[in-house]
């Protein structure tokens, strides 16, 4: 006879502690399961509901394209100049300045894409077809080096700008990867001393780094003026575009593709501190129907953006409710461009408050980030 039908009394105490383990394990697995759900999926229906947003289509509005002007130099003072101001003095002081900049005005024209006007850039920038939003590049080489002239006597657009002050951004973000749903975190680090700038910007949740990526270079005549751009996407490799001032060139470190630098290019990072501050210099060029033109460098090519402004809009972010501009970059009508939309917050700094990023090329995946937190910082930090 075995020992345990020996002794009953000795089987019957085993049988407890074989519950408690089997209760202790399933246990575990609903803490698993439980834990999964709040960090792979939305959270419940009220957090999903803060970062709804209805993404409207936008015809292209069939503007002339007016790239980003230097500052107009200050005229010269000539040895005449202070026997004509001593002869009319009185002519001098009857002139008024306007009571506002003279604007032109921009109506949105809804238009199929076959009506889509060319691009038209000026001297020296060229247009390229490739994906700069994501560094795809599925354009050719001639077509993304193709230049045209501007239409006469449009020399481009001069911008007011006032960078925002230093601050570290942090936003809950909500992605799709592959149609599966993905919660997770992202921030924001603008630094700049008036002269220069730096911001580094990463989205991640608890596995993985979507996003993560940094631009570096001057604030001068033309606003934002960057340097070096670093993008680093989730299982790809790190990739520079450079900002070449001796050589007045813009180049890439994962192509061979290069453009000349004229003064107002902009990489995928800085256009948005760009945008916030013309925003804070020059608010008067944020309104409905208005467009605002960029010459953006990828991660292989660039090409012309066109920034609409779509309107100011009352949303709902983990930090408040907040009165915001949203504008927007259209992909051209057949590319498989990257949509972005833009909300920037006059009552804080004009920082962008919230950002989505949508690729129609996988069935509408999208990376939402929504501000949740601004710790202000000083730029020595």
């Amino acid at each position: 006879m075995s020992e345990a039908s020996r002794d009953p009394s000795r089987t019957s105490r085993r049988w407890p502690r074989v519950l408690v383990l089997a209760a202790l394990s399933l246990a575990l697995h609903l803490l698993l399961v439980d834990w999964g759900k709040r960090h792979l999926v939305a959270q419940n229906a009220q957090h999903d509901q803060a970062f709804t947003v209805e993404l409207r289509p936008v015809p292209p509005p069939q503007e002339p394209v007016s790239l980003p002007a230097a500052r107009p130099p200050a005229p010269k003072k000539t040895a005449d100049a202070p026997r004509k101001r001593a002869a009319a003095p009185a002519r001098q002081q009857s002139i008024e300045p306007p009571d506002e900049p003279i604007r032109e005005t921009v109506e949105t024209i809804a238009a199929s894409p076959a009506n889509t006007p060319a691009i038209t850039e000026t001297a020296g920038v060229a247009s390229g077809t490739g994906d700069a939003a994501n560094g795809d590049g599925n354009g050719s080489s001639a077509q993304a080096s193709a230049t045209a002239q501007e239409p006469a006597g449009n020399a481009g657009t001069h911008y007011e700008t006032d960078p925002p002050p230093t601050a570290r951004l942090e936003y809950d973000v909500q992605a799709t990867y592959n149609q599966m749903p993905v919660h997770g975190y992202g921030t924001l680090d603008w630094k700049t001393d008036g002269k220069t700038y730096r911001v580094e910007g990463k989205a991640e949740d608890f596995l993985f780094t979507f996003l993560n990526f940094s631009s570096s270079g001057d604030i001068d005549g033309f606003g934002v003026s960057p340097e070096l751009y670093t993008e680093k996407r989730m299982r790809k490799a790190a990739t520079n575009t450079h900002f070449n001032r001796e050589r007045n060139t813009v180049s890439f470190s994962s192509s061979t593709e290069s453009y000349p630098r004229n003064g107002g290019e902009q990489d995928r990072a800085s256009l948005i501190w760009q945008l916030s501050a013309i925003g804070r210099g020059d608010a008067g060029k944020f309104r409905p129907g208005a467009v605002l033109d960029f010459f953006v460098a990828g991660v292989r090519d660039g090409e012309l953006w066109r920034i609409q402004v779509l309107g100011e809009e009352d949303i709902r972010l983990p930090i408040g409710d907040l009165r915001t501009w949203h504008v927007v970059r259209m992909p051209k009508p057949g590319s498989y461009d990257q949509r972005i939309d833009i909300w920037l917050a006059p009552q804080h700094e004009w920082y962008p408050v919230r950002l989505r990023y949508t690729d129609p090329r996988k069935d509408g995946d999208f990376l939402d980030m929504a501000l949740s937190e601004v710790k202000r910082q000083r730029a020595g930090e």
